[in-house]
């Protein structure tokens, strides 16, 4: 049997809704990020079917490196989106422990259910933000990705000097 752990501190909740909102604000990235993979997936489309030529040997890789970029960006921008609203939900008192939090991540399968002190909460957050650093280099990278290959494009279709 676990003994609950205490409902968090204000100072706790704050930092909860803090990073909720946070990721709230990083939002915008993954859409852009979603933008960037359909634009990937379509010049790969029309490559695959005939419908257009990579204009470098450089555009097919870049292409294909932002599509799949995309699908790690997916993830962590769907573990970041479960992550804010569990955070929310502890600011608001919703979940009021993080045994609470445990037990609800372990019914839904998400985590394994593991009797004990739950981890802390700063443990937490620094994992929290470390994901939030990932997924902006993740969509970064494929906007480098889809820039490089938008420009070996444009530069193999300029007449050289």
């Amino acid at each position: 049997m676990t003994l609950p752990s205490p409902p968090p501190d204000p100072l706790a909740r704050s930092r909860c809704a803090a990073l909720a909102a946070r990721l709230a604000a990083q939002r915008p990235v993954a859409a852009w990020s979603l933008l960037l993979s359909a634009a990937c997936l379509l010049a790969l489309t029309a490559v695959a079917s005939g419908w257009a030529v990579p204009a470098s040997r450089l555009c097919l890789p870049a292409w294909a490196l932002g599509a799949l970029l995309g699908l790690a960006e997916r993830y962590l921008a769907l573990r970041l989106r479960l992550d804010e609203g569990l955070f929310a939900a502890l600011a608001r008192g919703v979940l009021p422990d993080l045994a609470a939090l445990d037990d609800a991540l372990g019914w839904l399968g998400l985590r394994p259910s593991s009797p004990g002190t739950p981890r802390p909460l700063d443990e937490r957050l620094r994992g929290t933000q470390a994901l939030m650093r990932g997924h902006l280099g993740v969509a970064l990278l494929q906007t480098l990705c889809v820039l490089i290959a938008l420009i070996a494009g444009l530069h193999a279709g300029l007449p050289s000097p």
